[in-house]
């Protein structure tokens, strides 16, 4: 293995820049510190220019073979690192994750804190987000606080960045978000606020100052997380956390009656009985009901309330079947009976509804694999893949 000796060479003043916020912005790389950071890396597939490995360790196994290794004493990795402890590997890396547009971005606005950052990167991760948005140009993601407390969830993430609030406004508002702005003084309770069918841009603001006013300015809505008046704040990421969950149940919901009316399940009998049944497989593992429940809540929370006789004509059930049907939806309150004959959802069962849906849309992605623009456009090679697709499911749980 190759020895890097001097503190001139050009790969270690490379790493050593790199431990700054300005060296990073500047050249576009970063420094991973430590064996456990080089790992999350390699597996959010990041290219790593080279690794630095203390002179008396061994080259570790999961290190591809492609990648440089230079082994160096512990003075010079702690002149990289700029720690009076020793990092024993560190590595040169740059993203090469591509700039994406999606339906719910995060937008931090002049966080100053790398730990709060990171953990709102993971939380993120957590429900499915894989895009953020800084407001400043000289926003970073890359610091070693940020990487650790994300647990390496960065490497796996999609950011952009703007010159200032008013630029990255004018961002959102051409590509048609819908603009949330947290702030104790929101004129809205979170947890009472609908959100329309668009995409959602969540702002966070700084730790201290808040939010810039041009965003409480040009928000749709401003927020606030109610609390008892003897705590004064939150940790913003303890309060983002919170803010995802509540606006991505709201989104989840607002999707069901559009979801629902579009699926070919409802339309054609022998791939609704493969999509029940892999639905059914899925939902096992984390509810009690079974996939025709669910989609009769789907239904339920359409058409607003149904009687007896509709709900046994859309679901095949017999006068013997139906009370075992209903029955656990009502003791577990996500639906009422309004009368003896008909009923309709409780705001519990239309909150269950959002939780569930992420087992529901995975499962959707999962019998959907594989098909192109192309193929939707054919309506025999869809339905043919689909049903493939529906009974691998099905095998998986087989046994």
């Amino acid at each position: 293995m190759k020895e890097i000796k001097s503190l001139k060479d050009s790969r270690i003043q490379l790493a050593q820049q790199l431990s700054t916020r300005k060296g990073r912005i500047e050249s576009g790389k970063f420094l991973i510190e430590g064996l456990e950071a080089i790992q999350w890396a390699l597996e959010a597939d990041i290219s790593i220019d080279y690794i630095l490995l203390h002179n008396k360790i061994e080259l570790p196994d999961n290190i591809p073979p492609h990648i440089d290794v230079f082994h160096v004493s512990d003075g010079l990795l702690k002149k990289v690192t700029g720690t009076k402890h020793l990092v024993p590997v560190v590595a040169v890396g740059q993203n090469n994750k591509k700039k994406e547009t999606t339906n719910f971005e995060i937008v931090l606005d002049n966080l100053q804190d790398y730990g709060n950052i990171g953990t709102i990167i993971r939380t993120c991760h957590a429900f499915g987000i894989r895009s953020i948005t800084g407001t400043e140009n000289n926003f970073d993601l890359f610091h070693r606080k940020t990487i650790d407390a994300s647990r390496g969830k960065v490497f796996s993430t999609h950011y952009k960045k703007f010159d200032s609030p008013t630029e990255t406004i004018n961002f959102l508002k051409q590509n048609n978000y819908f603009i949330i702005t947290t702030t104790p003084y929101g004129n809205r309770v979170q947890s009472l606020t609908d959100i329309p069918d668009k995409p959602v841009a969540l702002v966070v603001g700084n730790e201290t100052t808040g939010a810039a006013e041009e965003f409480i300015k040009n928000a749709d809505i401003t927020i606030q997380i109610p609390m008892h008046s003897n705590v004064e704040s939150l940790n913003v990421g303890v309060a983002t956390g919170i803010s995802i969950y509540e606006l991505k149940l709201k989104q989840a919901i607002g999707m069901i009656e559009k979801k629902i009316k579009s699926t070919l399940g409802r339309e054609i009998n022998v791939l609704g009985m493969l999509i029940q049944q892999a639905l059914d497989k899925e939902l096992t593992k984390v509810s009690e009901f079974t996939s025709k429940q669910i989609i009769f809540m789907m239904v339920l929370k359409c058409d607003l309330t149904m009687n007896i006789v509709d709900i046994q004509k859309q679901f095949g059930l017999t006068d013997n079947e139906i009370n075992d049907f209903i029955t656990p939806l009502i003791k577990k309150g996500y639906i009422k009976n309004d009368n003896q004959t008909t009923y309709s959802m409780t705001e519990m069962g239309i909150e269950t509804l959002g939780k569930l849906w992420t087992i529901i849309e995975n499962t959707e992605n999962k019998i959907t694999k594989g098909i192109s623009e192309q193929d939707m456009k054919i309506l025999q090679d869809l339905l043919k893949k689909l049903k493939a697709n529906c009974i691998e499911i099905i095998d998986q749980h087989k046994g």
